[in-house]
């Protein structure tokens, strides 16, 4: 009777411990915005989507409680993980400014650069078809230095918009011929508003990229958990090498419809 009344303590013990030990599991703010299809974040709901999926399981893996942040634009987000208030970010390009205050860890294919012309003008097909268009860039996106250099050799005459809404409006009217922003990022916009995307698709003919872009997870430098950095970037490791991260394999890319001749 000893013996088993000291496996019952025992386990009882057990219990008592279990939530403690649980409580003790690193909590990290992950910093996100609506951005279907990807994360779908309205109302008071939780997010939703592939990425958030994503998410969960590193965070099961790592070892650490995922929270959410309220809906928050990126340009927020940024400035919250360069002073240490929130810990993750996503979709993120590399660049030597961030790097400084985030670690960034690759793990999808980005195209941050991709071409939107209207639908009832030639579509540019080569890059010769480059020569003397007008593009519109938004001014709150990163678009790789490679692109920039492009346009120059190419003597494409760049417009500078505040942002990706503006940029389509222009190209909506005819003002200028083509649009640059990130892809899924685009089409969600033109999904959103019929009007544009009756005008407007995605190019059928995209430019070449001398080296394959990626999006990145970041971790802030300046989180109280940065110690966690080891366990994140071999669990996101584990995770791409079983492809589970290329999120344009799901996504709907259609071209530009092709002019319509007359009959």
């Amino acid at each position: 009777m000893p013996f088993f009344r000291c496996l019952i303590n025992l386990s009882l013990f057990s219990l008592l411990l279990w939530p403690a030990a649980q409580a003790k599991q690193p909590e990290l703010e992950w910093c996100l915005d609506h951005l279907p299809p990807r994360q779908i974040y309205t109302g008071s709901q939780q997010p939703t989507g592939p990425v958030v999926d994503l998410m969960q399981q590193l965070a099961r893996q790592s070892g650490f409680t995922l929270k959410f942040s309220p809906p928050t634009p990126s340009a927020r987000c940024l400035k919250l993980m360069q002073q240490g208030k929130t810990d993750l970010m996503t979709g993120l390009l590399w660049s030597a400014q961030r790097e400084q205050f985030m670690l960034l860890l690759p793990f999808d294919n980005a195209r941050p650069d991709a071409l939107f012309s209207r639908h009832q003008q030639n579509p540019v097909r080569n890059l010769a078809a480059l020569n003397g268009k007008k593009i519109a860039l938004a001014a709150d996106r990163h678009y790789h230095p490679d692109f920039i250099q492009l346009l120059q050799q190419h003597q494409v005459k760049v417009k500078q918009v505040p942002n990706l809404e503006q940029a389509l409006a222009l190209l909506h009217y005819g003002n200028v011929d083509l649009v640059a922003g990130p892809q899924h990022i685009t089409m969600n916009l033109l999904e959103n508003n019929p009007r544009l995307a009756a005008k407007i698709g995605l190019n059928p003919w995209q430019p070449p990229q001398s080296q394959q872009q990626k999006n990145h997870l970041a971790l802030s430098r300046l989180s109280r958990h940065f110690e966690l950095h080891h366990q994140i970037s071999q669990q996101l490791q584990l995770i791409t090498a079983q492809q589970q991260t290329d999120f344009y394999q799901s996504n709907k890319l259609v071209p530009a419809a092709q002019p319509t001749k007359p009959h």
